[in-house]
């Protein structure tokens, strides 16, 4: 793992956890102890937190940044399996004894992250409320991945495209989707000029505004929603 640490980062006391979903409900002194065991990290652009075939130890919660999880195909093509972003958790594989990350974790921009062993998280979950909370959360990430692979299976690609502006507008709080051309490629097995033809019918269309190069205004979700199969 690479790591760049600035001397503000070397040591949070698992301070930052303080408001993660999962840990809610936690007898207090039960989660001072987990949270004193978590390690924050920084982390420069383009740098991994695990790497495609190493165990999977730990769960990293993301604080700041985001963090593309991602694999490539037998032709050297990226796909793209989930981004995180601010108050994700990556947990892939964890509850899994013996399991190996299946695809790579890499540093879309800085991150700010922090790093809890699957020992300790392990122990954690051996409060029944807590567990509950992680069930519920698993549920939620399965039926986010079935989603994703919905939308490959839509054949029109400007479609596609719109099913993935819902997707990523419905899991935020704004009304701007951020994200790169490449990004939404390698989610959608699409390729970027073709996402970016389908865009720009979509803005003259009326349903989004271009806000910048990587930032996509949603102007009508409802109208997005019409026109997606799934």
């Amino acid at each position: 793992m690479t790591v760049c640490l600035p001397d503000h980062c070397r040591e949070c006391n698992g301070q930052c956890l303080k408001d993660v979903e999962f840990l809610m409900g936690m007898p207090p002194e039960k989660a001072k102890l987990l949270l004193s065991h978590s390690r924050r990290l920084c982390l420069p652009k383009g740098a991994y937190l695990f790497h495609e075939g190493d165990p999977c130890d730990a769960i990293y919660i993301v604080h700041q940044g985001r963090v593309k999880l991602c694999a490539y195909d037998s032709d050297g093509q990226e796909r793209i399996a989930s981004i995180f972003a601010e108050h994700d958790t990556i947990w892939e594989g964890v509850l899994v004894p013996g399991s190996y990350y299946s695809a790579s974790a890499v540093c879309m921009s800085q991150v700010a992250c922090c790093r809890l062993t699957r020992k300790d998280f392990e122990e954690a979950v051996r409060e029944p409320e807590l567990a509950m909370r992680i069930i519920a959360l698993l549920s939620k990430k399965i039926h986010d991945a079935n989603r994703r692979n919905l939308l490959k299976s839509i054949a029109d690609p400007k479609e596609r495209v719109a099913g993935l502006l819902l997707y990523r507008y419905r899991r935020q709080t704004s009304d701007t989707v951020t994200m790169r051309l490449e990004e939404m490629a390698g989610i959608l097995s699409l390729r970027p000029e073709t996402i970016s033809r389908k865009l720009k019918e979509l803005e003259r269309e009326g349903y989004i505004r271009k806000t910048g190069q990587s930032s996509i205004q949603i102007l009508d979700a409802d109208k997005l929603l019409g026109m997606v199969s799934y």
